[in-house]
């Protein structure tokens, strides 16, 4: 597997200026779908002292772990963004694919695939693009607007001798204050942001925790963990709840004969060592009374996805996790039935099965944050959340209510409410009587797959439906605009000492748009194999490009490139390795491969032939990868403003001014 690897904060603000200045697009999120409020409506909210413009953000997972992942989000509409969770083991072996989600949804994977400093960079780089977009006001919204007021929210794991370890410990502090490395990524920005060398920038990057642990986690180590975050750090803690909490027989009742997921086989013992409601509740009462003596506040989160039988031999593991759909049933559920025991005012955050169609009765129930992870993985990515946003939009405009307490009480029908709490209870009794009789949670509406072609997936020339695109959180497949192509092919036969053009047939495109990948973006999560109606996974079968020689030499194992100067690339295809050199003064082209050097002029003539080995008579040199390399070559130079290709073009170990 590639490692993640992220980009420094001067290439992140070159790549998104550059692309939004030519495209109108960021990461290839285009501006018409970007959010940008509504007028006259107010969907802001409060969080633990903080405002965040909206309700609504991306739950801790794929799509909060890299910069471009966060920013993607804020394009989106989200605001309160639940960082993907740290932990102190922070070299995971993860099995691969590691998210299934074609209907409802399965994944493996659980915490940052970064090192804790990797992820903190991560993080640090987020917030500081979300402050210069808001100067630079690329969105058109004025800066100072309340359109840009976002929230960072920690997740952290699993137990409290990590949580409580010098590393994480220092990790927290560094989140609470990051004034070191904001001015170090200032500072080191490139001499055409030199304006922000020396912006001002609220250090504090998030005072608020998401605590989350292993299934099995005892209450009183839970207990432990919060105290521990409260006292040595003074954060606001959030307590992810797993849907055990419910029991087994209700879930198993709920799950298999009210909604009809049969197939689906429960992990019974995550239930008997899981945190059981009697000791949650009473545990939470305790931390209420600890929080408020230390000047904090505390509250829940319904929930954590589902542990699972792995019945249906989708991943490696024995076990994996459910959301979607279903569990949006069952965590609302836990939620009500909790809060009924905490009172009306107690804080709840909720992720669970949220989409455009549930959005507004769940926040409806006085949540806050909403969160999404599973629908953003399917078809649109990043996109669907301004539907989410334009759905809550549309329901207060019903209800004639232009802020969510408006919407809040009004939806509760009852004028007696004139407390946001109170109303926020009623709605959500009357939400949760429903749920289990809505078909759109039952298996007969959760059990179609994404449409398959009888067509294996190449390295050119797929049907270029662009799925894969949006559908990857981390934006590492890209397209590459090539235009349709039929050129004459030629290999070269050495013959007395000659070289004689041999045909080879033609060197065809038949689609105007190529898909490849950013190794480095990529972590192989086979999102994008999910939704891809050829058979086959991009990440796996379209062309890779990696950022640096050195990521590119860590993985012998892949075919794929990279691009040591402005105009050269070099990389294996086919297991060959190969290095092609445009030179534009000359317009020829310089080709190296293990057998011979060639130089080629513009129309792949040849001009120069030096071969490295003895060659035999008749020896004929095979010129597939040259017209492959030519191709990815010319139209990354011909496609400076794309991101891929100014990211490509600004690592920092690229020679400069090669091929003058």
């Amino acid at each position: 597997m590639a490692e993640l690897k992220g980009i420094d904060l001067g290439t992140h603000l070159k790549a998104i200026v550059t692309e939004f200045e030519n495209q109108q697009s960021i990461y290839g999120y285009p501006k018409h779908k970007f959010f940008r409020g509504f007028p006259n409506i107010d969907l802001s909210v409060d969080f633990h002292g903080k405002k965040a413009a909206t309700p609504v953000g991306p739950a801790a997972g794929p799509h909060t772990q890299m910069t471009q992942n966060i920013l993607l989000s804020f394009l989106g509409g989200g605001r309160i963004m639940e960082l993907k969770t740290i932990q102190i083991l922070d070299q995971l072996q993860i099995s691969r694919p590691c998210i299934d989600a074609r209907n409802v949804a399965y994944n493996v994977e659980w915490s940052q695939e970064l090192r804790l400093e990797e992820s903190y960079l991560e993080y640090v780089k987020a917030w500081i693009l979300l402050k210069i977009l808001e100067d630079m006001e690329l969105l058109g919204v004025p800066k100072g607007s309340p359109f840009y007021h976002t929230i960072f929210d920690i997740s952290v794991g699993y137990d409290l001798k990590g949580i409580a370890s010098p590393p994480v410990k220092q990790w927290l502090t560094k989140m609470q204050n990051a004034e070191e490395a904001i001015e170090t990524m200032l500072r080191e920005l490139p001499s055409e942001f030199k304006k922000y060398k020396t912006f001002s920038i609220d250090p504090c990057i998030a005072s608020t925790v998401t605590l989350s642990t292993f299934h099995g986690c005892p209450p009183q180590e839970i207990e432990a963990i919060v105290e521990h975050l409260i006292a040595e750090h003074q954060f606001d803690v959030i307590v992810k709840k797993n849907p055990t909490i419910l029991g087994y027989e209700f879930v198993q009742k709920t799950l298999l004969d009210n909604l009809g997921y049969r197939h689906i086989e429960l992990d019974a013992g995550a239930f008997s060592h899981d945190l059981e409601f009697s000791e949650g509740v009473a545990m939470m009462k305790r931390l209420e009374s600890f929080a408020r003596d230390h000047g904090t506040q505390i509250g829940s989160k319904f929930t954590n996805t589902l542990i699972v039988k792995n019945n249906q031999n989708i991943f490696q593991d024995e076990v994996m996790y459910l959301s979607g759909a279903p569990l949006h049933v069952l965590a609302m559920q836990a939620m009500h039935r909790f809060r009924r025991e905490m009172g009306d005012h107690y804080p709840i955050s909720f992720s669970a099965g949220i989409t455009k169609y549930n959005i507004a009765d769940a926040l409806s129930c006085n949540m806050k944050p909403v969160s999404v992870c599973t629908d953003l993985l399917k078809t649109g990515g990043y996109t669907r959340m301004l539907g989410y946003l334009m759905a809550l939009k549309q329901a207060l405009e019903r209800e004639k209510a232009h802020n969510l307490e408006q919407f809040i009480i009004s939806q509760s029908g009852n004028t007696r409410y004139r407390d946001i709490a109170a109303a926020g209870v009623a709605n959500t009794e009357n939400y949760v009587n429903q749920l289990a009789n809505d078909s759109y949670y039952h298996f007969g509406s959760n059990q179609k797959e994404p449409p398959v072609i009888d067509r294996h997936l190449d390295y050119f020339d797929c049907i270029s439906c662009n799925k894969c695109l949006p559908v990857c959180p981390n934006a590492s497949n890209f397209s590459l605009p090539v235009g349709k192509i039929k050129i004459p092919k030629h290999y070269f036969q050495y013959n007395n000492g000659n070289w004689l053009p041999v045909s080879a047939g033609f060197f065809e495109l038949k689609q105007d748009i190529q898909i490849a990948n950013l190794a480095d973006f990529c972590n192989e999560c086979g999102e994008c194999d999910t939704y891809c109606p050829e058979q086959g996974g991009p990440y796996i079968e379209k062309p890779r490009f990696f950022l640096t020689g050195a990521s590119y030499q860590a993985h012998k194992n892949y075919n794929g490139f990279y691009f040591p100067a402005p105009y050269t690339i070099k990389g294996r295809y086919r297991e060959k390795e190969y290095v092609l050199t445009y030179c534009p003064q000359q317009k020829q082209f310089s080709w190296q491969s293990s057998e011979i050097d060639l130089v080629l002029d513009d129309d792949d003539q040849l001009i120069e032939a030096t071969p490295k080995t003895k060659l035999i008579e008749q020896t004929i040199i095979n010129m597939d990868a040259y017209y492959a390399m030519k191709l990815l070559l010319r139209t990354m130079l011909d496609a400076p403003a794309s991101y891929p290709s100014v990211i490509l073009n600004a690592v920092p170990d690229r020679s400069k001014g090669l091929a003058s």
